[in-house]
């Protein structure tokens, strides 16, 4: 496995991963993933942040085949954050390690940002039962704060939830990280 930095380049990859994604856009969007849906993961980012602050990882395997996914914002909500906007693993490849792998290729990256003390994201309430128990495992734990989340036909909250960034002695990119993947 490698992780590798995507760019809008790998549209068509990352929309092949999203058509793997054992359910996730009908319960977040209430339809399947279409190719927009693709171009969000790689470009999309909240007002008012600065297009260096989009950070998209993707993970490949011995293939070379895009099989996960992880987009991060560096800086928001708030300097001292990370948020995690999407983590996505092909479902055919769910249960083989790929989520934590990603993620602590996330941890890694976030861990050179000083500023960056705490990872975030939402777990949105129509996809809790499949979300919960990984963000759980990884070590995140709810806020109690939420949001309203509408996207498509589904219209319900997205839940915060938080994680410290480890810190290491000696922070900087992995090896691993290469090239855009092209594909």
């Amino acid at each position: 496995m490698r992780v590798v930095d995507l760019s809008a380049a790998d549209v068509d990859a990352v929309q092949r991963l999203l058509a793997d994604d054992g359910g996730y856009a009908r319960r977040v969007s209430g339809r399947p993933p279409s190719r927009q849906d693709a171009v969000d993961a790689l470009t999309s980012r909240p007002p008012g942040t600065t297009p260096d602050a989009k950070h998209v990882l993707g993970i490949l395997d011995t293939t070379g085949v895009l099989v996960g996914l992880a987009d991060v914002i560096r800086g928001w909500p708030t300097a001292d954050q990370a948020h995690l906007g999407l983590l996505a693993i092909a479902a055919s490849r769910h249960r083989q390690g790929l989520g934590r792998a990603l993620h602590a290729a996330v941890e890694e990256r976030a861990g050179t940002w000083p500023e960056v003390v705490r990872l975030r994201l939402g777990v949105v309430d129509t996809n809790r039962a499949a979300a919960e128990p990984f963000w759980r495992a990884l070590g995140y734990a709810p806020t109690g704060e939420s949001a309203p989340f509408v996207s498509g036909s589904v219209r319900t909250r997205a839940r915060i939830w938080v994680r410290p960034v480890p810190r290491r002695e000696t922070a900087g990119p992995r090896a691993a990280v290469g090239p855009s993947l092209r594909a």
